[in-house]
């Protein structure tokens, strides 16, 4: 009985550091954001429940895919003290652009009627400014050996500085 009880113990000893960890995520301040699903293998997303406030710029843009396709991307560059409640990757950088998950929702949310109408008809390319925004369905995502953190743009509480053009060209890219 005891050179079984030896043998097991040898063994889990040398099977545990093969086992691969799952990646594990920090913030540097308390954050709403909890974590809720860990991603179950490579590629699968890491999900995180709650919603936070941060603030910080946002640009909305078309990307083009060919000549007659497009998709409209939305991003938000969070401030620093943002950065600090957006859970990351442990031992990567924080947190430096959020993309947005609902891009066409976020620019009725972001922008007034108008301007809305104006970038979803593609009339304007591109437009930024800045907010003060809550975001759900925080995710982190790998692809293209990037590690992309998504989210749910949930309601904007305070936008300023908002800025609008037209531009020649995009471009999209892996």
């Amino acid at each position: 009985m005891k050179y079984r009880l030896l043998a097991l113990l040898a063994c889990l000893c040398i099977a545990t550091p093969s086992l691969s960890a799952p990646e594990r995520f920090t913030t540097d301040k308390p954050s709403p954001l909890k974590l809720a699903k860990p991603a179950k293998g490579a590629d699968a997303a890491v999900e995180f429940r709650g919603q936070a406030q941060i603030s910080g710029r946002f640009q909305v843009e078309w990307m083009s895919i060919s000549k007659d396709r497009g998709h409209l991307r939305a991003m938000f560059f969070p401030d620093e003290d943002s950065k600090a409640l957006l859970p990351y990757a442990a031992g990567s950088r924080r947190v430096e652009e959020l993309l947005i998950a609902n891009a066409e929702q976020a620019v009725t949310i972001l922008f007034e009627p108008a301007t809305a109408q104006r970038i979803l008809a593609k009339e304007l390319l591109a437009a930024e400014g800045e907010a003060r925004i809550t975001i759900g369905d925080y995710r982190v995502v790998v692809d293209c050996d990037h590690r992309w953190y998504m989210a749910r743009l949930v309601s904007a509480a305070k936008v300023a500085n908002m800025v609008a053009g037209v531009r020649q060209q995009t471009s999209v890219g892996c």
